[in-house]
């Protein structure tokens, strides 16, 4: 008896102002909820007096349309390749005022994944960020770019490495070389996946390089030293930061 008259009172309230408040005394639309809406069955947009909406097929979403009169649905794509995963999170960073090294007393010994950060390793300031993991299974991705300049000492090489640290640890890292005459300078490229970092929020990430073999140069890292040839807009580095995550 109760639900009737419930029904009852709604269909009333609906015919005589035309529109119909829950959980408020001034509703601005047809149906006003003002609360929680529990859906035990399907959910129709676009129908008519005779027909019914659509409550879309499997794997679309209910879209928000403001260049139609009613939402509607769409189709979600996602690239092959990915296992069903979609765009969590994108950043892009950069620096430009980037890292110098000078002297002889560089190491040329190679770097373990995990190993900690160092004073020895010049972190690229505008490259520093955070990021959060919230599924289990998940890929992110690195991609940095820089340009790596020396100065005089003739034909003498200067080599140098850079990697990619989260929360301080090394997670990648490529060593590269400029040879040649002085003002001579390189782009530099590393990208790195992680796969199933555990959940996380604000993990840090940084973009760090530490000089080699440096001979009697001035190696710049993401900094012009030698203006003849690069400034700072042409030298300046580059992280972009995207994660990846079941859709």
């Amino acid at each position: 008896m109760k639900k009737i008259l419930l029904i009852t009172n709604l269909l009333v309230a609906f015919l005589y102002n035309a529109q119909v408040g829950i959980n408020t005394t001034t509703p601005v639309n047809m149906l006003d909820i003002n609360g929680d809406l529990n859906v035990r069955k399907e959910l129709r947009t676009g129908g008519t007096n005779t027909v019914k909406g659509s409550a879309g097929a499997a794997g679309t979403i209910f879209h928000n349309n403001s260049s139609l009169t009613v939402n509607d649905w769409k189709d979600i794509k996602v690239a092959d390749g990915l296992t069903s995963m979609s765009l969590y999170s994108m950043n892009t960073l950069e620096d430009k005022t980037g890292v110098s090294f000078s002297g002889n007393n560089g190491s040329t010994l190679p770097y373990g994944e995990g190993s900690s950060i160092t004073n020895s390793w010049a972190v690229l300031t505008g490259t520093s960020s955070t990021f959060s993991i919230t599924n289990a299974t998940n890929k992110v991705t690195f991609n940095f770019q820089t340009t790596a300049q020396k100065t005089a000492g003739g034909s003498e090489s200067a080599s140098f490495a850079c990697g990619i640290f989260v929360d301080d640890k090394l997670r990648a890292v490529r060593t590269d070389i400029v040879l040649g005459a002085a003002g001579t300078n390189k782009i530099f490229n590393l990208n790195a996946t992680l796969t199933n970092l555990p959940p996380k929020n604000n993990y840090t990430v940084k973009a760090a390089c530490i000089k080699r073999s440096i001979n009697t140069n001035t190696l710049g890292i993401g900094k012009a030293v030698d203006g003849t040839y690069l400034n700072a807009d042409m030298s300046k580095s580059v992280l972009t930061l995207s994660v990846l995550q079941p859709y």
